[in-house]
């Protein structure tokens, strides 16, 4: 399973739960998505292109992170 499916069916999120989607092509995109559908409360999108990361906020991310410009574990962890 991959994007909704994954985060509906595989992932087992629960509501609040915070959800960190790594790449956000189509099917980051998808689950970042399905995070939501799911009822996270913090749905993380790390990618390299900003674009996308600005794509990923509209479709329910609520935080981003530029892997290319900083280390998505630091910036997790703060």
């Amino acid at each position: 399973m991959t994007g909704v499916g994954a985060a509906l069916n595989i992932a087992s999120i629960q509501y609040g739960d915070a959800v960190m989607v790594i790449g956000c092509g189509a099917v980051g995109l998808a689950a970042v998505q399905g995070a939501r559908m799911a009822g996270a409360g913090t749905v993380i999108a790390v990618d390299l292109v900003d674009n996308k990361l600005r794509l990923a906020q509209k479709l329910g991310a609520t935080h981003t992170i530029n892997a290319a410009s900083e280390d998505a574990i630091e910036a997790v962890r703060r």
